[in-house]
């Protein structure tokens, strides 16, 4: 077996990155707060905390003699020469590459697999990733392909979409249910709108909220009467899903087609 090489990982989507290869990295960025909100592949107890992801600890990354360290791209262009003195460095980017964002994350995951030599890993997490899409493909139900807002709350006016080009839509191509925000979206497939531009979408919309909707985003929606006029929420068909990590790679497109075939299966009539 080969050697356990020694990661860094400034960034989750990297952490995500590396679990997914059957890497345990030597030290990460906000672990606790990795564990909350990526949540898979959870990582182990043990791995060093460098602090912030916005202001990792380097004096600690450096006692630490990786091998090698993985960051984001902006990590990469505003510390890439103090990264680079320590170990050699690679910037992770899935979810602002362009291009369809399940081919993304299969050629990056393949990429780093070879830096690694983990390649027969990757081959193996990418088989594992088709197998849980082709499961969601075969729990498509018919009779529920309602169209679909996916969503985060932000407040009682605010509201982030994801669009076409997001990570999520591999999974509702999957289970053939149309995205219901055909507006614009940004490079890593979302948008913030006020929640009015919902109100103009197909009548029998369903929306589904990514995460868990914060205490005081519920309480102020609530007492909102534009939420209340919202078709999917007049209707009761707003469903919440656990946390997915939305700039992650092949483990995240595997939860969230698994959460979304968990409702799949619920909805679905049995005759």
């Amino acid at each position: 077996m080969a050697a356990q090489p020694r990661v860094a990982a400034l960034d989750w989507s990297a952490v995500e990155l590396l679990l997914g290869l059957g890497i345990v990295p030597i030290a990460v960025t906000q672990p606790e707060n990795y564990n909350r909100t990526v949540v898979e592949p959870a990582l182990p107890e043990g791995v060093v905390d460098l602090g912030l992801v916005v202001e990792p600890n380097l004096e600690l990354l450096a006692g630490l003699k990786p091998d090698l360290i993985l960051a984001n791209p902006i990590q990469v262009a505003t510390q890439g020469s103090f990264l680079s003195r320590i170990a050699p460095t690679e910037a992770v980017s899935i979810a602002n590459a362009g291009g369809d964002p399940y081919e993304r994350a299969k050629a990056e995951t393949m990429r780093i697999a070879l830096r690694l030599g983990r390649v027969d890993e990757a081959k193996a997490l990418e088989a594992r990733t088709e197998a849980i899409l082709d499961a969601a493909a075969a729990s498509a139900c018919p009779a529920e392909r309602h169209p679909t807002y996916l969503v985060w709350i932000v407040d009682h006016r605010n509201i982030v979409v994801y669009g076409r080009t997001s990570l999520f839509q591999t999974v509702l191509d999957r289970l053939r249910i149309e995205n219901a925000w055909t507006g614009a979206s940004n490079a890593s497939g979302f948008t913030a709108v006020g929640i009015e531009q919902l109100a103009t979408g197909p009548a029998d919309a369903r929306m589904v909220h990514v995460g868990p909707i914060r205490s005081d985003a519920a309480k102020a929606l609530a007492g909102s009467r534009l939420w209340q006029t919202l078709p999917a929420v007049r209707e009761r068909h707003v469903d919440v899903v656990p946390p997915v990590w939305f700039y992650g790679g092949l483990p995240a497109i595997a939860r969230f087609a698994e959460l979304m075939t968990d409702l799949s299966k619920r909805d679905c009539p049995r005759g």
